[in-house]
């Protein structure tokens, strides 16, 4: 109270007037820098003033708009190295999966031609014991023959 009364006494009403205008506007100078003086509701008023209040709202403002168009930015090229990634696996997939079709495939020839050579095997033993059994010259194994191989 002490120093408003006096102002009035050294500049008057006018002068008092135009201070506070003044400090409402532009805020009390160097007081900005002290932390934490601007969070307080209206002390943090003056001390700011309405011009670096509005200039801060306005690079939060800009902030948060480039931040959102970073975080977008950034959300596409996520969901690109996603999709880039699913792509690459998905082709690894179709490698592995014409891999085994083909070693599939080959399993198959490889058993189909066994059982063919068996087959051949079968008919040329069946051949030769049919042929064996016309020929009286040769000898067969007995039952005992057989007994003895089996029981040694």
């Amino acid at each position: 109270m002490a120093i408003l009364s006096f102002l009035v006494k050294f500049i008057g009403w006018p002068g008092v007037l135009l201070l506070a205008f003044y400090i409402a506007e532009e805020g009390i100078p160097g007081a900005s820098r002290i932390p934490f003086l601007s969070s307080i509701p209206i002390i943090g008023d003056l001390t700011t003033g309405r011009v670096h209040s509005y200039a801060a709202d306005q690079v939060k403002l800009a902030t948060a708009k480039q931040t959102a168009i970073c975080d977008g930015k950034l959300e596409k090229t996520v969901s690109t190295f996603q999709y880039e990634a699913l792509a690459a696996q998905m082709a690894q997939e179709a490698r592995l999966r014409t891999a085994a079709e083909q070693a599939n495939t080959e399993a198959s020839k490889r058993a189909a031609a066994s059982q063919q050579a068996k087959e051949t095997a079968d008919a040329e033993i069946q051949r030769l014991s049919d042929e064996a059994k016309q020929n009286k010259k040769l000898s067969t194994p007995t039952k005992e023959d057989l007994q003895w191989l089996n029981s040694h």
